[in-house]
């Protein structure tokens, strides 16, 4: 059983991956900047990124998982604000806003780095950050 259980749970972060590189695959972010926004460690290069989009999960490190966690949150918060319309979600992500300076968000993300992936999240989801708590 517990055999089946890590299997399950690999197969799900293989899932959470893939899902993850499609969007900033769609956010059109180039290798060095999923990189960088995903915080990857200095031994994992460019040329590595396509295994993330077909077989391995992200290396199970807490910078890599909290930027996991934001951009799942960024991906469930749009597809609320979306619902009918995934074209919608790119639409923002690459709008200009003056609640960033005149930048779109995936600017905020990548000039910002880690608290421009906070700023977007909790601009989106209202829920994100209610109580202080950064999970």
């Amino acid at each position: 059983m517990n055999t089946m259980q890590n299997n399950i749970s690999a197969d799900h972060n293989i899932e959470l991956t893939r899902a993850v590189m499609h969007t900033l695959d769609d956010w059109k972010l180039d290798g060095q900047h999923i990189l960088s926004v995903m915080a990857l460690p200095d031994n994992i290069k460019v040329r590595h990124l396509s295994k993330f989009r077909q077989s391995e999960a992200f290396p199970d490190t807490p910078g890599v998982n909290e930027r996991l966690r934001h951009v799942l949150g960024i991906i469930d918060a749009l597809a609320t604000s979306y619902p009918t319309n995934p074209k919608m979600s790119l639409f923002w992500m690459t709008r200009r806003s003056k609640k960033f300076q005149n930048r779109t968000p995936i600017q905020v993300i990548v000039e910002d780095d880690l608290e421009g992936l906070i700023t977007i999240r909790k601009h989106l989801d209202c829920s994100y950050d209610w109580f202080g708590d950064k999970n």
